[in-house]
C-alpha cells in the first residue's frame, strides 16, 4: 500500500508539474498573442497614420491643381470680356482652400493658320498653394491663352447647337459648340469645313424628343485650307440610324454618333474586318481625317469631348447691357426718375456695359418715349443732328405677342449726318426693358450701303429691314438679345392673324444673339432659326453672308419659337460664312474674342 501511495503521489506530482508547464505555456502563449495584437494595432496605427498623411497630401495636391484650373478659366473669361485677368484669387474645393496668382509672361504673338484664321497667343504663369487640414501643396502651370475673333467661326454656340433644317443647307467655315451638337436635315446638310467641334457629344437625333434625325449629313475630310479650291474636297456621311441599318448595322441608338459603340459581328474586338464599324471615338478621327490622296498635313475635322475638346470662353450677356453691376462703379439707379445717375468713380453700384461704354454713338430711349443721342463718353449731345433719322415707333412681333417699341434708324441718312460713329460702334438702349412686348430695341432700315464698317448693339431686339450692307460691303455685325430679319417687302402692315409675303433679301453681317434652351417638347428653332423671321418666306431667298453666334440665353425676347400661323414661314436659306472675315482687317469693329487655353507645362 505504501508503494501504491508513493506511486500515486509521484503521478500526482507529475500531473501537477504537467499542469504547471501547461500554465506556463498558456501564459506565455497569451503573452505572445497579446504582444502580437499590440504590435498589430501599433502597425495598423502607423499604417493608418501614413495612409491619412498620404490622403491629406493627395487631397491638397488635387485642390492646388483644381485652383490652377479655376485660374485658367479666369484667364479665359477675363480676356473674352475685355478685362485683365486677376493677379490673385482664392477658391474653396471640398474641404480645402487655395490661393492662386496669375502673371503674364513674354510678349503676345499671332499665329496664322493656312486657312487664314488668326489667333493671338498670350502666355501666363499660374501658381496655386492649397491647404487641406494641416497639409499643404503647390501646383505651377504655364498656360497659353488663344484668342480668336469670334467671327472667324461660321457658327459658334456657347450652349448646345442644333442644326435641323428642313430643306437642304450648306455650311462653310468653322462650327463650334461649347455643349452638345444635334444634327439632321430634311434634305442634305453639307458641312464644308476642317473644323466641326463639340465640347460635349454629337448626336444624329433631336434634343427635344430624342427622335433619330433623317436626311443626309455630309462632312468634309480635313485639309489645311478648306477655302482653297485646289485642295481635295472629299465628304464622308455621318449616317443616320436608317442609313446604318441600310448598311447592315442594326441596333444603333440614333446613327453614327457619340452613342455608337462599334459594330463587330465577328466578335474579335478588332473592328477592322469587312463589315466592321469603328466605335465613335476612333472612327470620327479616321473617317474625317485628311483624304488618302492628301499630300501632307494631319488633322481631323470632327472632334468631341472624347477627343479632348475643351470649352471656349466668350463675352457674357453683361457686355450688351446698358448698365451692369460693378464694385466701385460710377452710376446708381434713381428709382424716382427711373434712370441711372452718374455719381462719380467708386461711389456707385453700376457701370456702363462694355459696348455702351465704348460706342461713339449711343442712343437712349426713355420710358416716356423721348430719346437722346450722345457721342463717346457723353461728350457731345448729337440728338438734334439725328432729328428725322431716328424715330420712335413699333414693330409687330407675333413671337413676342404684339407691338414692340423700337428706335427706327434710317441708315442711309445716318451715313451723311456727321454723327456716324467714328469708331464703328453704335449702341441703342431702352429703359424699362422686360419680356413680351417690352423687349424693346432698334430697327435698321435703308441700310443697303453703309458709310464704313459698323457694329450695332442693343440690350433688346434688333430688327434689320431690307437689303443690308450690300453695296460696297463693309465689315458689319448686329448684336442683341434677339436678331430679327425683315425682307425688302416689309412695310409695317403686319397685324395679328396676318402673315405678309416676303421678297428676296440679302444681309451681309455677322450675328450675335440669344435664344432659349431646348427642353423636352420645346424646340428653340435651332441654327436655322437663330435669326428670327416674321413673314411668309416660302420660295423666297434669304441670303446671309457673315457668321452666326449664339452667346447667351435671351433675357427679354423670350417668346417661344413656333412655325406657321402668323409667325413665319421659312425661306430658302442661302447662308454662308463670309470668307472676308479670314482677314482681320475686314472684321466688324469691336469683334468679340473666343478664348481657349492650353497647358504648356506643369510642375
Amino acid at each position: 500500500m505504501g508503494m501504491r501511495m508513493a506511486e500515486m503521489r509521484s503521478r500526482a506530482i507529475a500531473r501537477s508539474r504537467r499542469r504547471g508547464v501547461a500554465l506556463v505555456y498558456a501564459l506565455f502563449g497569451a503573452f505572445v498573442a497579446v504582444s502580437m495584437v499590440t504590435v498589430m494595432f501599433t502597425m495598423a496605427g502607423v499604417t493608418n497614420t501614413r495612409s491619412s498623411t498620404e490622403r491629406g497630401r493627395i487631397q491638397a495636391r488635387y485642390v492646388a491643381e483644381g485652383a490652377v484650373e479655376a485660374a485658367k478659366r479666369q484667364v479665359q473669361g477675363a480676356i473674352a470680356n475685355w478685362t485683365e485677368p486677376p493677379a490673385t484669387g482664392e477658391i474653396s474645393i471640398g474641404d480645402g482652400t487655395a490661393t492662386y496668382t496669375i502673371e503674364a509672361t513674354g510678349q503676345e504673338a499671332i499665329s496664322t493658320a493656312a486657312s487664314g484664321i488668326q489667333t493671338i497667343l498670350t502666355t501666363f504663369e499660374i501658381e496655386a498653394t492649397a491647404t487641406v487640414g494641416r497639409y499643404t501643396a503647390q501646383s505651377h502651370r504655364l498656360v497659353q491663352a488663344m484668342s480668336t475673333p469670334i467671327f472667324q467661326y461660321a457658327v459658334f454656340y456657347t450652349n448646345d447647337l442644333e442644326i435641323l433644317p428642313g430643306p437642304s443647307m450648306t455650311l462653310g467655315g468653322r462650327v463650334h459648340s461649347n455643349g452638345d451638337m444635334y444634327i439632321g436635315c430634311g434634305g442634305t446638310l453639307t458641312v464644308d469645313t476642317n473644323y466641326m467641334h463639340a465640347v460635349g457629344d454629337m448626336y444624329r437625333r433631336r434634343k427635344n424628343n430624342d427622335a433619330p434625325t433623317g436626311g443626309t449629313v455630309r462632312i468634309r475630310r480635313w485639309v489645311d485650307n478648306p477655302y482653297d479650291p485646289t485642295e481635295p474636297s472629299v465628304f464622308v456621311n455621318m449616317n443616320s440610324r436608317n442609313q446604318m441599318t441600310a448598311a447592315g448595322v442594326g441596333g444603333t441608338t440614333s446613327g453614327y454618333d457619340s452613342d455608337f459603340d462599334g459594330y463587330d459581328p465577328g466578335g474579335d474586338g478588332g473592328f477592322y474586318d469587312p463589315g466592321d464599324w469603328l466605335p465613335w471615338a476612333p472612327g470620327a478621327l479616321e473617317f474625317w481625317s485628311e483624304p488618302a490622296s492628301y499630300g501632307g498635313g494631319t488633322g481631323q475635322t470632327v472632334q468631341t469631348s472624347e477627343h479632348g475638346i475643351e470649352a471656349v470662353a466668350t463675352p457674357s450677356v453683361g457686355s450688351i447691357q446698358m448698365f451692369e453691376e460693378a464694385d466701385n462703379g460710377s452710376f446708381v439707379y434713381n428709382s424716382a426718375t427711373g434712370v441711372y445717375d452718374e455719381v462719380g468713380a467708386g461711389l456707385g453700384t453700376h457701370d456702363r456695359g462694355y459696348y455702351h461704354e465704348n460706342a461713339d454713338l449711343a442712343i437712349t430711349v426713355f420710358e416716356d418715349g423721348t430719346w437722346e443721342a450722345w457721342d463717346r463718353n457723353m461728350d457731345r449731345d448729337v440728338t438734334s443732328a439725328l432729328t428725322g433719322i431716328v424715330t420712335i415707333t413699333t414693330v409687330f412681333d407675333a413671337r413676342q405677342g404684339g407691338d414692340v417699341a423700337v428706335a427706327k434708324i434710317d441708315m442711309d441718312a445716318l451715313n451723311g449726318s456727321g454723327a456716324f460713329p467714328a469708331n464703328g460702334l453704335l449702341y441703342a438702349s431702352h429703359y424699362g426693358l422686360d419680356e413680351g412686348t417690352s423687349a424693346a430695341g432698334v430697327q435698321l432700315y435703308n441700310g443697303e450701303e453703309l458709310a464704313d464698317a459698323l457694329t450695332v448693339v442693343t440690350e433688346g431686339s434688333v430688327y434689320v429691314q431690307g437689303d443690308y450692307n450690300v453695296t460696297d460691303k463693309q465689315g458689319c455685325a448686329v448684336i442683341g438679345d434677339a436678331v430679327n430679319l425683315l425682307s425688302n417687302a416689309w412695310d409695317g402692315s403686319k397685324t395679328p392673324g396676318n402673315l405678309p409675303a416676303a421678297s428676296d433679301t440679302t444681309f451681309n453681317a455677322a450675328i450675335v444673339t440669344g435664344n432659349y434652351v431646348t427642353e423636352s417638347g420645346r424646340y428653340n428653332g435651332g441654327l436655322e432659326n437663330l435669326p428670327r423671321f416674321h413673314e411668309s418666306w416660302s420660295g423666297v431667298d434669304c441670303v446671309i453672308r457673315g457668321a452666326f453666334v449664339n452667346a447667351w440665353e435671351s433675357a427679354h425676347a423670350t417668346g417661344d419659337w413656333v412655325y406657321g400661323g402668323d409667325r413665319y414661314r421659312a425661306p430658302r436659306r442661302l447662308w454662308a460664312y463670309d470668307t472676308d472675315f479670314n482677314s482681320v482687317g475686314n472684321l466688324p469693329p469691336f469683334t468679340p474674342m473666343a478664348v481657349s487655353a492650353r497647358d504648356i507645362v506643369s510642375w
